[in-house]
């Protein structure tokens, strides 16, 4: 049971990472118009960044729920740290996004407060599973 607890963290992120990519990843011309609605990136960039996004999360995943779970975490804290920095400074900007994209086109529902909470647990669980990580021989 310790052992389970003790994977719990990135076995959580790991499918949630699973789910994201998977949502992003079934249209991804649909999550390059998301990615373009934060004006973060230029109209060339956002489709690149919405082909590889969701390949990172199902890479992160991937070793999340198998091996090697270290480097998995280590990516996972990575990809969620941007994900709040990006949710972060689009609010402070002010601008309203109908579809955070946080499923891809799937389950839309506008950015706020809320997302940025999500992204802080999820980071938060992901570096924990880092650091579960590290512990373990």
């Amino acid at each position: 049971m310790t052992r389970f607890l003790g994977r719990a963290p990135s076995l959580f992120v790991g499918l949630v990472l699973l789910a994201t990519a998977v949502g992003k990843g079934l249209d991804v011309s649909g999550f390059a118009d998301v990615v373009a609605s934060y004006r973060l990136t230029g109209p060339r960039l956002s489709p690149i960044v919405a082909f590889v996004w969701p390949l990172l999360e199902l890479v992160a995943a991937a070793m999340l729920l198998f091996r090697p779970r270290l480097l998995g975490a280590m990516l996972a804290t990575a990809l969620h740290a941007v994900l709040l920095g990006v949710v972060v400074i689009t609010l402070a900007r002010g601008l309203e996004i109908e579809n955070c994209g946080c499923f891809g086109v799937f389950l839309a529902r506008p950015l706020g407060f809320t997302t940025a909470i999500e992204d802080l647990v999820m980071l938060g669980l992901s570096a924990l599973s880092w650091w579960l990580a590290r512990k373990r021989p």
